[in-house]
């Protein structure tokens, strides 16, 4: 069962400046990651990143889906939803969220509501379950 999870609403672009998907989606980021930048690795950076996340959450005794940080950013994100079409034709909005599950077939539950304000926000999920480190181990 999915016990925690962490996620974020990003936009990358490779022409519109952050300050631009900013003020289109009525949100301030929590990270830029400007075009241009070289890297440690010697590559310059091909994109902006602009980001919006929430912290890791784990599951509440009310809540056992382990959705608390997907309905986070979604809370968070309210504002934006129907502005995402908004965005430049060279900008692509994304949910991402992660899982950590405790058992070795990790699953997880979207209830309906979850997915309603995720179609209402205009984007895609992209979603994906981690094994508890000590499973593996155990393995």
């Amino acid at each position: 069962m999915i016990r925690s999870g962490r996620a974020s609403f990003v936009v990358t672009s490779t022409e519109t400046d952050p300050e631009t998907s900013s003020r289109l989606l009525g949100l301030d980021p929590t990270e830029v990651r400007p075009k241009g930048v070289t890297l440690r690795s010697g590559r310059v950076r091909e994109h902006h990143t602009w980001s919006v996340d929430a912290d890791t959450m784990n599951n509440t005794e009310e809540d056992q889906t382990g959705t608390g940080s997907l309905k986070e950013i979604l809370r968070i994100t309210r504002t934006a939803a129907g502005r995402v079409a908004e965005l430049p034709d060279d900008c692509e909005a994304r949910l991402w969220w992660h899982g950590s599950s405790d058992a070795a077939q990790g699953g997880f539950v979207l209830p309906a509501e979850v997915a309603e304000r995720i179609a209402a926000l205009g984007v895609n999920l992209y979603a994906t379950v981690y094994l508890d480190e000590g499973l593996i181990a155990e393995e």
